[in-house]
This record gives C-alpha cells, structure tokens and sequence, in this order.
C-alpha cells in the first residue's frame, strides 16, 4: 500500500511538472497554474446575462470561463489590451510583467473576473481585473503592497463578495 502511494505520488509529481512546462507563455516564463478538469473548463459556464434578453458583450473573456488568461493568450489579443493600456495607462507594461501568478477566469451575473500576482510576492503585486459584459465595462485593481489603484473604463463595477472570493 506505501508503494502505491509512493507510485501515485511520484506520478502526480512527473505530470505537475510536464503541465509547468506546457503552460509556459510569451509574457512569463515562471507560470503556475492549477490544472482544471477537462469537464469543468470544457463546460460553458451560464448565468443570469446569458440567459436574459439584454445585449452582452462577447470577447476573449467572456468565451473562455475556467480558463487561464495565459492559456487564452489574453495580453496578445488587441482588443483588449488597447482597452488596458487606455485604462491604467504607464501601470500597464507593470501590470502584465506581474501577471504571473494566475486564477482560471470566473464568472457571475455577467460579471467577469481575471487574477493574477507577482511570483513569490502575491501580496506585494497583485491585479484583479473585472469585464461587465452588460455594459462592456472594465475596472482594473492593482494592489501593491497594500495601496490599491482602482481603474473604472465608464463606471465602478459592483462586485459580489463570492465573486471577489473566487
């Protein structure tokens, strides 16, 4: 029974390190990532905003739910990044140097949400970024060592506390 568990531990250990260095990106090359099951990536997430009449905004971030923005490529897609670097300004370049370590986007009620932080100092850089697809709307948060810079493209964002959590 130890042998097994040694066998599945060292396993586990040798697939980690293969999908380290699959999941490297043009913008970092010391990414962590957590694997997300296939089901749960490969599922298109439902909300209230996409069940409704109003018009949503469709763009990279709202295709591509439980999926990291490394993986989407998201600092390389144009219409959004020309948005970013509109929105925060000199911050930005900063801004995607940091974005090392990340968070699968999430969603609720329309509302869209992309983490992530410095390598080895989460607390000291860290970026949330937040889409509204019913406005087409984002809101940019940089937290460096505790002084928060929040960037608002038409209006502050209301974020729920599961969301902020998540």
């Amino acid at each position: 029974m130890i042998a097994g568990a040694l066998a599945l531990s060292l396993m586990a250990t040798v697939v980690s390190c293969k999908k380290e260095t699959k999941t490297e990106s043009s913008t970092s090359t010391d990414t962590l990532a957590t694997v997300m099951p296939k089901d749960s990536a490969a599922m298109p997430k439902t909300d209230s905003a996409s069940a409704s009449s109003t018009a949503v905004t469709e763009n990279i971030i709202t295709k591509n739910v439980g999926k990291y923005p490394h993986d989407i490529k998201l600092f390389e897609d144009k219409s959004i990044t020309e948005r970013l670097k509109k929105l925060v300004g000199t911050q930005y370049d900063e801004m995607v140097k940091n974005f090392d370590v990340e968070s699968p986007i999430t969603s609720e009620n329309g509302i869209y949400k992309l983490t992530g932080c410095k390598q080895h100092d989460c607390p000291g850089y860290s970026t949330d970024i937040y889409f509204d697809s019913k406005d087409n709307n984002l809101n940019v948060l940089i937290d460096q060592n505790g002084k928060l810079t929040d960037f608002s493209e038409k209006k502050k964002i209301t974020v729920t506390k599961s969301l902020k959590a998540k």
